[in-house]
């Protein structure tokens, strides 16, 4: 039985400033971001599949690179989405 790591902190704190998504600090923040918040058919989208990849890699692994990257992976796609700024942006 292998053990996950949701409990463990992301690499930094996630706070959208506009958007459906909470604020994440830990894994399973951003996981339950990814299940509950986002639009319906957003993770067939290239950029949340990779941060969910990601992020389930790090789950697995609990790795500080890992963590990183799936971090930076979220971040990234919620840029993507222009949610980091207080008036979404179309994309």
């Amino acid at each position: 039985m292998s053990v996950l790591h949701w409990h463990q902190q992301l690499a930094y704190k996630i706070a959208p400033k506009s958007g459906p998504m909470r604020v994440m600090e830990t894994m399973l923040d951003a996981n339950q971001a990814l299940l509950n918040d986002l639009p319906e058919g957003s993770l067939r989208q290239p950029h949340w599949r990779a941060a969910g990849q990601r992020l389930a890699q790090a789950s697995e692994t609990g790795d500080d690179a890992d963590i990183r990257a799936a971090t930076d992976a979220l971040l990234m796609a919620i840029e993507r989405e222009g949610w980091m700024t207080r008036q979404a942006v179309a994309t």
